[in-house]
C-alpha cells in the first residue's frame, strides 16, 4: 500500500498537478534535495474537495515517492515559510521512516488483536445470547468478532493515538531544524484551529488525540526561536499556484 497508494489510489479520489514553475516549487526542490527526499514529483492536488485541511504529505517507496501539498494551503494564503515550514514537517515523516514504524506497531496490534479475538470469541458469543455460532469458522458468528474487535479498537485507542501523536512532534522539530522556520510553522497551526481544537486537556489530548494540541506545539516553536536567534526573514508572500482543474 505504501508503494501503490500514491499513484493509483489518490489519484483515484483527487486530481494531482505538477506544481508549476515559481517560488514554491524552487523551494520545495531545495528542501528536498537537502534532506534526501526525491524532488522530482512535486504536486498540487485539490483537497478542497473532501476538507479545509491545511495539509501536504509526503508518500511513497521505492521509486513512487512523490510530494504533495494541497490546494487548501495556498487558498488561505501560505507565504514560503508557511511552504517550507509545512512541507518540511511532512518530509520529516519521510526521512524519520514513521510510516515504517507505524506499520510495524499495527501490525504487532493485529496479531494481538486476532489472538485475542480467538480467545474471547466463546465467552463473547454466550454473553451476547449467540450461542447458536458453531465457532469462529461459521459467519453467523461474524457479529461477535465485529464486536470484539470494536472493544479492543476502543481500548487500544490510546496506543495508536500516542504513536501518531509522538510521530507528529518529532516531525515539528524535524521541520524546526532542517528549515528554522518557527515563524512559518506557528502561522500554518494556527490555521488548523478551525477544525482542531487548540487546548485540549492533557487527558483528553492523551486519550483521542493524533496530534500535539495546537497550542503546544505553537509554544514548541516559539521555544525553538527563543532557542536558535536568527535574522528575522521577511514575510515572502506568494501568488497561489495553478489551481488543479
Amino acid at each position: 500500500m505504501m508503494v501503490v497508494a500514491p499513484v493509483y489510489i489518490a489519484p483515484l479520489f483527487n486530481r494531482y498537478e505538477p506544481a508549476p514553475p515559481g517560488p514554491v516549487r524552487d523551494a520545495v526542490v531545495t528542501l528536498a534535495k537537502a534532506n534526501g527526499v526525491p524532488s522530482d514529483r512535486i504536486f498540487i492536488y485539490d483537497g478542497s474537495r473532501q476538507s479545509n485541511r491545511y495539509t501536504a504529505n509526503v508518500a511513497g517507496l521505492f521509486g513512487s515517492t512523490r510530494i504533495a501539498m494541497s490546494d487548501v494551503m495556498f487558498a488561505k494564503g501560505a507565504d514560503l515559510a508557511e511552504v517550507r515550514a509545512v512541507v518540511g514537517h511532512e518530509m520529516g515523516h519521510y526521512v524519520l521512516q514513521h510510516g515504517w514504524r507505524n506499520a510495524i506497531v499495527i501490525s504487532i496490534l493485529a496479531v494481538l488483536a486476532l489472538f485475542t479475538v480467538d480467545r474471547l470469541f466463546a465467552p463473547a458469543s454466550r454473553w451476547i445470547g449467540a450461542g447458536g455460532v458453531r465457532g469462529l469458522a461459521d459467519p453467523a458468528g461474524y457479529p461477535v468478532i465485529v464486536a470484539i474487535v470494536v472493544g479492543l479498537g476502543l481500548i487500544s485507542t490510546p496506543v495508536t493515538a500516542s504513536l501518531t501523536r509522538i510521530g507528529e512532534a518529532e516531525a515539528d522539530r524535524f521541520s524546526l531544524e532542517r528549515t528554522n522556520e518557527p515563524d512559518g510553522l506557528a502561522r500554518a497551526l494556527v490555521k488548523t484551529i478551525e477544525y482542531r481544537a487548540a487546548t485540549p486537556g492533557p487527558i483528553e489530548e492523551v486519550l483521542f488525540y493524533e496530534h500535539p494540541s495546537v497550542g503546544s506545539r505553537v509554544r514548541r516553536a516559539m521555544d525553538w526561536k527563543a532557542a536558535h536567534p536568527a535574522d528575522v526573514v521577511p514575510v515572502t508572500v506568494v501568488p497561489p499556484p495553478a489551481r488543479p482543474g
